[in-house]
């Protein structure tokens, strides 16, 4: 949450024996249950910190031999939906197969026509060619799809090519 503070947190369950005070003092996260769900008492919780997205709680039938109410939590109905908009990018595959492959492709390269080269540029020229090939090689280009809509804490392992 420190990282990503927009996450949105549920945390259900049976809290009849857990002091449950440091939720909402340290996390700010509400109960949002505020019916009975076993005899007289609310012992079936559900802290949140997005509770603006829900419509109140309600409780049903208890499910087998439980004594203990069932809580159904909906989210509320959204008048309009955002299709955002999708874009497709170029990107080279860059996970640790791929960077662990160029690490030992890299140090198989053998420099000596690069020494056996006269002019600065023409070195340049030939030093840039062996990286660029190696990493068509070890970094393959592939198409994804992004979406306006994407949480940006979902890590994709490519580099965008621009």
């Amino acid at each position: 949450m420190r990282k990503h503070p927009e996450c949105g947190v549920i945390i259900t369950g049976d809290f009849n024996q857990l002091r449950d005070n440091f939720m909402k003092t340290h996390y700010r996260f509400v109960q949002v249950v505020n019916v009975v769900t076993r005899g007289q008492a609310i012992l079936d919780k559900i802290w949140t910190n997005m509770e603006e997205v829900y419509t109140p709680p309600v409780t049903i039938s208890q499910l087998g031999s439980s004594d203990h109410n069932m809580v159904l939590l909906k989210p509320k109905a959204k008048n309009s939906v955002d299709t955002g908009c999708v874009t497709r990018l170029t990107v080279r595959c860059m996970g640790p197969k791929e960077k662990a492959t160029f690490s030992m492709a890299l140090s198989a390269i053998k420099w000596e026509p690069l020494f056996r080269i006269d002019s600065c540029a023409d070195q340049y020229s030939y030093y840039q060619t062996v990286i660029c090939n190696l990493m068509e090689i070890c970094f393959p280009t592939k198409i994804v799809t992004r979406h306006t809509a994407d949480k940006p804490w979902v890590i994709v392992a490519y580099w965008p090519i621009q």
